[in-house]
């Protein structure tokens, strides 16, 4: 919905600023946009003079979910690899714990029963670094971070 909302700005802000342009409109640009996902726009503009620019688009982050029932990974205890720069949110669902930690980055978010918790963060430090739940201090998941 967000997105949508701000697609819908986007666009109706680059209709303004052609309406702005005086001449007949043959001078101003040509502005479009496309959503290509939940999260992700494109923009292409194309000049009087005919030339295409497109924006290229963020990347999008690397979603890791885990789910932890008794204190457990369900699946045993992941192992994923990613690349140093990428944008990763691990997202753990679990039935037990206080919170969840990302060692390295030190990164801890609480945790409430049943619901998911996101811990967003960008691959910058290379390495492998473990997620566990506390206070059990039950390793969930190992992440590899590859320069």
């Amino acid at each position: 919905m967000r997105t949508a909302v701000m697609l819908a700005a986007v666009v109706g802000s680059a209709l303004a600023l052609a309406g702005c342009g005086g001449g007949g409109g043959s001078s101003a640009a040509d502005t479009t946009a496309t959503e290509t996902t939940a999260t992700e726009t494109t923009a292409t503009e194309t000049s009087a003079a005919g030339t295409t620019t497109t924006a290229t688009p963020a990347p999008q982050a690397k979603v890791i979910p885990i789910r932890v029932v008794n204190g457990q990974p369900q699946g045993g205890i992941q192992r994923p690899k990613v690349d140093q720069g990428d944008k990763v949110v691990l997202v753990v669902r679990t039935d037990s714990g206080e919170a969840v930690h990302l060692h390295g980055y030190n990164i801890e978010k609480p945790v409430v029963p049943g619901k998911p918790v996101r811990l967003p963060f960008t691959a910058s430090i290379a390495g492998r670094f473990e997620v566990e739940l506390h206070p059990t201090d039950s390793l969930l998941a190992v992440i590899e971070v590859e320069p």
